[in-house]
């Protein structure tokens, strides 16, 4: 098993993304940086109609003794993805007026030595 911190997120991080592959989307990137904070996944995928979607991820991985995973993304950290957001349209040129921009947290649950449980919800823009 996963030993550090650092692992464990990288780790998590690795299994969100598969994932939001298994399920339909493109990662376009990981661990964007900027002086505010950090976005775990940049990732894309297209609705019904066709239109592109792009989605900002904070991933959270915990241990099942560890605690909700959700509550941790709390306002001040969903500020900072906004913001991240931001430097990442501005930085690739993504005009969001005409592309639907969605922020998203991807949970990874470790219980026991080889059960994972991931859930994926909608983060409040108004947060």
């Amino acid at each position: 098993m996963i030993k550090t911190k650092t692992a464990i997120g990288k780790w998590g991080e690795e299994q969100a993304a598969l994932f939001l592959m298994r399920i339909g989307y493109r990662v376009l990137e990981r661990n964007f940086y900027t002086r505010h904070g950090e976005i775990d996944i940049v990732a894309f995928f297209y609705e019904k109609n066709n239109s592109k979607v792009i989605s900002f991820v904070e991933v959270k991985t915990r241990k099942q003794s560890d605690g909700s995973a959700e509550r941790a993304t709390n306002r001040t950290k969903i500020n900072r993805l906004k913001y991240s957001a931001a430097v990442y349209c501005r930085k690739n040129n993504i005009d969001v007026q005409t592309v639907s921009i969605l922020f998203e947290h991807i949970s990874v649950c470790v219980i026991g030595a080889n059960t994972v449980n991931i859930s994926k919800f909608i983060l409040p823009l108004n947060a």
